[in-house]
């Protein structure tokens, strides 16, 4: 059978003369037609990952359900303080520019999100989310590098994928497409007048083989010299008089304005806020996280509207886990399950998707699921990126109306 990778190899003449001709399969058409999509899609994805297990409870809180502050004594949020989305739900007073943008219609919550069997490791529940896979043999791609390599190729080593983390992320790991880390384009730009980096670069772009082992690396050689260049380049370039969070996440979401501003060709960016392991003394440290993480998202989705890109990009909020329903002896709460999920943007269809798991009855002391977070990642694969899901995920996952029109 030919694999969606060996079609999309083929040129887009072909594939349109096969779907007209009426000679393939339905599938394959369906494939054919995809391919052109995703080739003419230049929608971007950002990903921000709040690691280390954010507590949903407190993110979005039922603030009318009394069980909530019988197992949050010291923890809950006062009624009187929740920043209220609906008569009975409303977010923690932290995030209140996050509850402007659901005003706005730009801000969709989905509850219950998670997996069956949930793991509370914090290394194995995030390979899960990361490989979109519950298999004991994981795969040892991620789902967005999967999506990656499922899009045409670009002829001018445009890349599709970075990363605004410290090291690649596991979710960004391909078999065929390179995805290189910002900070590393930024550490060859910076040292361009080194005499020494200007030899590395002559000697690893210069002509010769290209067949290959020599010439897959001259390749990506070649590839990641330019994307440093194309980078610099849109850093230099002006934009508007924004002031985002003195934050790490502040500066990532910043970086990714100005990246997709330049129109390099990145389809996916991968960003991170660490601290959110929140076992002890949570009150302080969780409200500085939210406050940090609202703060940068509504300067990030500021920005993109004075360039006018709003309805270019959409971000995906996630944890890989949530937390305890009862709060521990420390005033933390410990690892739990289910939690909250939250996607921005103009696109973004806003409003609460789902019921609030009950704290009634829980799973060993945690939140039930009832959203599997692989129906997130299909519908952004299906509705935003252009890409195939079924094939990526490895299985049909029910799609979410998250998306506008």
């Amino acid at each position: 059978m030919t694999t969606r990778r060996q079609f999309l190899g083929r040129s887009v003449a072909g594939l349109s003369f096969v779907s007209l001709a009426g000679a393939a399969p339905g599938l394959l058409a369906r494939a054919a037609e995809d391919a052109v999509k995703a080739d003419r899609n230049d929608h971007v994805l950002i990903v921000v990952e709040l690691t280390g297990g954010n507590d949903g409870l407190n993110t979005v809180i039922p603030f009318e359900d009394a069980l909530y502050y019988k197992n949050r004594r010291t923890l809950g949020i006062p009624k009187n303080e929740v920043v209220r989305l609906s008569d009975s739900l409303g977010l923690h007073p932290k995030l209140a520019p996050m509850a402007e943008l659901f005003k706005e219609g730009k801000l969709a919550v989905v509850q219950g999100v998670g997996y069956p069997k949930p793991d509370r490791s914090h290394f194995r529940s995030m390979e899960i989310w990361h490989t979109a896979s519950v298999a004991a043999a994981q795969p040892t791609t991620g789902w967005l590098g999967r999506s990656l390599d499922s899009m045409p190729r670009a002829k001018d080593a445009t890349l599709r994928g970075l990363s605004l983390t410290e090291g690649l992320p596991q979710a960004l790991q391909a078999e065929a497409s390179f995805v290189p880390v910002v900070a590393q384009l930024e550490a060859l730009t910076a040292a361009a007048n080194d005499p020494k980096a200007k030899l590395r670069r002559e000697l690893s772009t210069q002509p010769g083989a290209t067949k290959g082992p020599v010439g897959h690396l001259r390749r990506q050689a070649e590839t990641l010299y330019l994307a440093a260049d194309r980078l610099k380049a849109a850093n230099d370039q002006p934009g508007p008089s924004l002031e985002y969070p003195e934050s790490d996440l502040g500066a990532q979401l910043q970086k990714a304005a100005r990246i997709v501003a330049a129109n390099l060709g990145v389809r996916v960016l991968y960003a991170s806020q660490d601290g959110y392991d929140t076992h002890a003394s949570q009150a302080e440290t969780h409200g500085q996280l939210l406050e940090e993480l609202a703060g940068a998202m509504a300067t990030f989705e500021k920005d993109l509207s004075t360039r006018k890109l709003a309805d270019k990009v959409v971000v995906m909020i996630f944890s890989e886990f949530g937390r305890r329903v009862d709060e521990n002896a420390s005033q933390g709460t410990d690892h739990g399950a289910a939690s909250c999920l939250m996607l921005a943007g103009s696109p973004i269809q806003g409003g609460i998707l789902g019921k609030h798991p009950s704290l009634a009855t829980l799973g060993e002391g945690d939140l039930i699921h009832h959203t599997d977070f692989r129906s997130v990642y299909a519908s952004l694969l299906d509705g935003w990126l252009g890409c195939l899901s079924k094939e990526i995920l490895g299985a049909e996952f029910a799609k979410l109306a998250v998306l506008k029109g």
